[in-house]
């Protein structure tokens, strides 16, 4: 249902700003391209304890509500995912395994931010940024939610969204319509192989440091309530898809 989205093609945002957004505007090609020089896409996270459900012997130590320092379990596993397989397409990947939310969970976007812009510095090939988190959907009583998507004749991915920054809260982000139109462009890209596995583009007013770049965007991957398996089938999926994307 289309009602209370902006629908451009195959992707549905939906738009917490006082933005107009107009297809045409988001149909437009993104700026972003990979560089010629090496690393060409920064992965990185902001709450990189971020864990997942895992199976019966296979418990984490946690270090708070389904987090974890322990990055067998947490987001960094599924970063170093989608590391491995954006290299299998001959893309170059800095990934940042730094737990910026650890001990501190409130600064970790100053402690993140301050890790682009030191890689952003030394490497100026970077354009693309993708900070990789994990959601939680849950209700009163405590039940964490999964979201899955059923990739026929081969197995259940847990479904991933793009949260899109802005200037919304007042705070300059020149990049924020760049950013969104790389997401719109990948979303369809992905949706067009595997019609579930995206949930709706969100476009809020925070900017999620994605200010520092024409290539930044942010990605979570299925929720506290999905395996990590689940997660980490994402994560390929995601990366075919980014790779394809900026290949073609």
């Amino acid at each position: 249902d289309p009602s209370g989205y902006t629908v451009c093609g195959r992707s549905y945002i939906s738009n917490s700003t006082d933005h107009a957004l107009t297809v045409t505007e988001l149909s437009e090609p993104f700026d972003a391209r990979l560089a010629d020089g090496e690393p060409q896409i920064l992965i990185l996270h902001t709450h990189g304890s971020e864990a997942y459900t895992m199976p019966a012997g296979q418990e984490y130590t946690p270090t708070g509500s389904f987090r974890t320092d322990n990055d067998a379990c947490n987001v960094v596993r599924v970063g170093d995912e989608i590391a491995a397989a954006l290299s299998e397409r001959g893309i170059s990947v800095l990934h940042d395994r730094t737990l910026h939310d650890v001990p501190d969970y409130n600064d970790a976007y100053p402690h993140s931010l301050a890790s682009v812009e030191d890689y952003m510095e030394k490497y100026p090939s970077l354009v693309f940024v993708l900070d990789v988190h994990r959601d939680a959907i849950g209700d009163a009583e405590g039940n964490q939610y999964k979201v899955i998507s059923e990739i026929d004749g081969v197995g259940t991915s847990a479904q991933m969204t793009l949260v899109m920054g802005s200037d919304g809260s007042g705070l300059a982000h020149e990049h924020w319509m760049e950013n969104l139109k790389l997401a719109v462009a990948l979303q369809d890209n992905i949706l067009q192989s595997y019609p579930t596995l995206m949930r709706p583009i969100l476009l809020r007013n925070s900017r999620y440091n994605q200010f520092v770049s024409p290539g930044a965007m942010l990605l979570e991957v299925g929720t506290a309530g999905n395996s990590l398996d689940e997660a980490l089938y994402a994560a390929r999926l995601f990366a075919q898809g980014f790779a394809d994307t900026l290949q073609s």
